[in-house]
């Protein structure tokens, strides 16, 4: 006689940890695209052409604005937040050289996501993360409506900022004070 299984909710979660994650895909347990976000594994889609025409372009404007002694530029790699929070931005600048391993707030300068058909989730459960993690300069693009929001002043898991700047306007970095970018010199419409 089967013991009757427990509801879900009575059951016992697990987070995973980056360690974790980094053991699992090494024994190509997990698929070539996955993130560890809140101690659980997504599957990243693939990006589309809009998506990596808008993030590279970006990415190759950022790296031509600032100082390459003075910051790190990663693109579309992992940005390690704590043992259980290992997103893979589209974009990110550093203070200090490259990441090595968890990457102190007080390092990262800036954090931007491509959003295409992803906006939703970048301006919700993305935002919260970041600004869990004090994020303190997070910008979501928005490809469809050619804008940038910006996310500043991260408290209690949301952003206490949010601003929105259209594609003829200048969005000036936070605390890279020679990063400003418009949309429309960035990647023209189409």
């Amino acid at each position: 006689m089967n013991a009757p299984f427990p509801s879900p909710t009575t059951l016992k979660r697990h987070k995973f940890t980056i360690d974790d994650v980094r053991a699992m895909s090494e024994a190509g347990q997990l698929p070539k695209r996955a993130v560890l976000l809140d101690g659980e594994i997504y599957d990243m889609p693939e990006d589309g052409e809009r998506h990596i025409n808008h993030a590279m372009r970006i990415a190759a404007n950022i790296i031509r604005a600032i100082d390459a002694e003075k910051y790190f530029v990663g693109v579309q790699t992992t940005l390690r937040l704590s043992k259980h929070n290992a997103p893979s931005p589209d974009i990110y600048v550093l203070a200090d050289g490259p990441p090595q391993g968890i990457v102190p707030a007080e390092r990262i300068l800036l954090v931007v996501e491509v959003a295409d058909t992803s906006l939703n989730d970048d301006l919700t459960d993305s935002a919260s993360r970041y600004a869990r993690h004090a994020v303190r300069d997070y910008w979501v693009v928005d490809v469809n409506a050619r804008a940038i929001v910006i996310h500043r002043t991260p408290h209690d898991g949301a952003y206490q900022s949010i601003a929105r700047v259209e594609a003829s306007q200048i969005a000036q970095a936070l605390l890279i004070p020679d990063l400003a970018i418009a949309l429309d010199h960035v990647v023209p419409e189409a």
